[in-house]
C-alpha cells in the first residue's frame, strides 16, 4: 500500500510530509490543550468555586484553528464523510476513475471559491486597522481566527489539487494505505477473508 505523497513528484514529497507532520502535531497538541483546559475548568468551578478567566476566548481561537487544520488533514487523506455509493455498485475501474476526477475537480473549484472569500474577509479585517474587532476580555483580534479560514481553505485546495494531479497522472484510482482512502478498509476486510 502507498500513500498519496508517494505518487507526487520527488520535489514535493519532502515539503508535503513536513506540512502533514506539523499539522498532525498541531491537531494533537490543540486537542490536549482543550482537554486540559476543560479539566481545569471543572476542577476550579466545582472544586474551588472559582472560574478560569476568559478561557472561552483563547480556547475558541484554538478550536477554530484545530477545525481547519483537521479539515486539511481530512482533505489530504480523503477521509471526509460522503454518501458516494458508485464505487460499491460498479467494478468498472474507468468509471470509478472518472467519478473520482469529477468529484475532485468540483471539490477543488468549491474550495478555491472559499479561498477567494476568505481572502476578502481577511482583507476587510486588515483594512479596519486600528479599529479591529477583538474579544471582550483578552482583546484577541478577530483577524487571528479569520486567518485560519484562509490558511485552512488554502491547504484544502492544495491537497485537492495534489489529489487531482495524482488521479490524472496515474489514470486510475490509486489504492492508498491506512491514512489515505477508501480502499484501506476493503483491503483489510479482503485480507481477513483470505486468512480463513
Amino acid at each position: 500500500m502507498t500513500r498519496m505523497v508517494d505518487h507526487l513528484p520527488r520535489a514535493l514529497r519532502g515539503p508535503v510530509r513536513v506540512m502533514l507532520a506539523v499539522k498532525s502535531a498541531f491537531v494533537c497538541v490543540a486537542s490536549l490543550i482543550m482537554a486540559f483546559t476543560f479539566l481545569c475548568v471543572v476542577i476550579l468551578r466545582y472544586g474551588f468555586g472559582a472560574d478560569l478567566f476568559a478561557y472561552e476566548e483563547w480556547l475558541l481561537i484554538i478550536c477554530f484553528w484545530l477545525y481547519f487544520m483537521a479539515s486539511a488533514l481530512g482533505t489530504y487523506e480523503n477521509s471526509h464523510v460522503n454518501a458516494d455509493l458508485l464505487d460499491y455498485l460498479t467494478e468498472n475501474e474507468r468509471l470509478r476513475w472518472l467519478r473520482s476526477v469529477l468529484v475532485c475537480s468540483i471539490e477543488l473549484a468549491v474550495t478555491l471559491a472559499a479561498v477567494y472569500w476568505a481572502v476578502l474577509v481577511l482583507r476587510d479585517e486588515i483594512a479596519a486597522y486600528p479599529y479591529w474587532q477583538a474579544t471582550i476580555a483578552l482583546k484577541i483580534p478577530f483577524v487571528v481566527p479569520r486567518f485560519a479560514l484562509l490558511f485552512g481553505f488554502g491547504l484544502m485546495a492544495f491537497y485537492s489539487a495534489l489529489r487531482l494531479y495524482v488521479l490524472c497522472t496515474l489514470r486510475r484510482v490509486p489504492e492508498l494505505g491506512p491514512a489515505g482512502g477508501r480502499d484501506a478498509g476493503a483491503e483489510s476486510l479482503a485480507a481477513g477473508r483470505g486468512d480463513r
